[in-house]
């Protein structure tokens, strides 16, 4: 079926120039492991999706920009923004190595002022109520984004950063696609929040980010730029997902703690997050629907932010990759003839461990011989998340009201993505899970894991914004 997304005008939003704003220039930029360990993969892709502006709040929010439209005014005040997050408008290069290191390549973020890319696209016949009423999400929602199936090394001549404005029937998303060998997600939403902040009409945003690229730990192999041997760079070999659906699970605030209250218990502790609870209980349900030999290994990989585990820690503000995908990993017997506070207290334990020494440890290691993962080496049963709660999307306000939900792209889609976000309601969270068909419908119809899962969905919050325009 044709999409029903139509892109109406395609432009490249460079920075105005202002390096005032950003005390930490640089020209260049060298990768860390963090980014390099990054490369193979897709761009990574979030946006929000804002009621529709009425012709007064347009009018007010574009008085700061001097312009006529909605569409005109993001895209300036995009390119305002742009002058505290340079990098943003480079590109990434590649350099051959010296002799010593033949057959090698080294990249590194040129900031050169090319621009990023600006899409203003319609969803025709699409409303806020066909994103928002269906558990499902909907195909359409990939239209959503630009820059689908780019891998992080393509950016060589694709723009690290592609922001699409779509306009709904009743709505507005405002989706990017950003280069994970970049940033994370961590500095994505600190510049997402600060774009909010200057389409508000703010001149200086609230938390200048932090350029410079050093890479935390010295090490006897570590030099200025780090080569990878060719044979582990290929931008052609791209992954293929297989057939797979998406499904937006809405957990709310009771939900929450009665998870965490529960996973606590059973483990007679008091470590377990709410986060690694509700992970848990998910883990163990679709490991449970999958009704799988229980010699079989699955593995649950935590992506975990390095900034404040460092010691020092890393720079109030630090702007790139900071963070280590740690995994637990185990066999499905043991995950099920335990309580979910077992999983969830494997969870926790593996996240504990990764501090300052064992990071360095890792990385060590790491530079001795650099791998660089693909998504299609990934085994079986293997569990990736994305996002988390504590990116506080909802207070992302670009002038005529919050944010109603949060969805994610097709980018490094697989069986077994998993994306969290918070809940409209304080302390609830929406997870997006993306598993073959098959598993789906069994998950819907397992009563364990349907105990802690609503089965309305965050329209009411929708309702409630709504009143509170009229």
């Amino acid at each position: 079926m044709a999409s029903k997304v139509s892109i109406i005008s395609t432009c490249t939003v460079k920075s105005c120039g202002r390096s005032q704003h950003h005390p930490d220039n640089c020209e260049i930029i060298e990768l860390t492991p963090w980014d390099i360990y990054e490369l193979q993969i897709e761009y990574f892709q979030n946006g929000l999706l804002f009621l529709m502006p009425t012709f007064e709040q347009v009018r007010d929010v574009s008085k700061s920009t001097n312009t006529t439209s909605l569409i005109d005014h993001l895209r300036v005040s995009l390119s305002r923004t742009l002058d505290f997050f340079p990098p943003f408008c480079g590109r990434l290069e590649a350099a051959q190595a010296q002799e010593e290191k033949s057959g090698t390549t080294g990249f590194f973020v040129n900031c050169n002022n090319v621009g990023v890319q600006f899409n203003h696209a319609i969803a025709d016949g699409v409303t806020v109520g066909d994103i928002m009423e269906s558990n499902l999400v909907p195909h359409v929602v990939h239209d959503f984004f630009p820059l689908s199936g780019v891998q992080n090394t393509e950016a060589t001549s694709q723009p690290f950063l592609a922001v699409q404005v779509t306009e709904l029937v009743d709505g507005v998303f405002i989706g990017c696609s950003a280069n994970h060998a970049l940033v994370d997600g961590s500095s994505y939403w600190h510049f997402y929040n600060s774009w909010a902040e200057i389409s508000r009409g703010c001149n200086v945003i609230s938390k200048i980010p932090y350029l410079k690229r050093k890479f935390p730990f010295k090490m006897d192999h570590f030099s200025d730029r780090i080569y990878i041997p060719n044979e582990r760079i290929n931008a052609g070999d791209k992954f293929t997902p297989p057939a797979l659906r998406e499904k937006a699970f809405h957990f709310s605030r009771e939900n929450v703690s009665k998870l965490k209250a529960k996973a606590n218990h059973q483990m007679n502790t008091t470590k377990i997050s709410s986060l690694q609870a509700v992970l848990a209980h998910l883990w163990q349900s679709v490991i449970r629907c999958r009704r799988l030999d229980h010699s079989e290994e699955t593995t649950f990989e935590v992506s975990i932010d390095m900034r404040k585990r460092l010691n020092p820690p890393l720079p109030e503000g630090f702007f790139g990759n900071a963070i280590y995908p740690a995994p637990t990993t185990i066999k499905t017997g043991e995950l099920l003839k335990h309580g979910f506070g077992w999983a969830a207290l494997q969870i926790n334990k593996t996240i504990a461990t990764h501090d300052h020494e064992k990071l360095k440890c890792i990385y060590e290691n790491w530079m001795k011989e650099p791998e660089v993962p693909k998504l299609g080496d990934l085994p079986s049963n293997y569990f990736m998340l994305n996002g988390s709660p504590q990116f506080n999307v909802y207070k992302y306000d670009f002038g005529w009201g919050k944010p109603i939900a949060h969805r994610g792209g097709v980018g490094n889609l697989l069986d077994g993505k998993i994306t969290v976000a918070p809940g409209l309601e304080e302390g609830s969270m929406i997870v997006e899970i993306c598993l073959s068909s098959e598993t789906i419908q069994a998950l819907e119809e397992d009563i364990i894991f349907g105990e802690f899962v609503n089965n309305t969905t965050p329209m009411v919050g929708v309702e409630r914004t709504i009143r509170s325009r009229i």
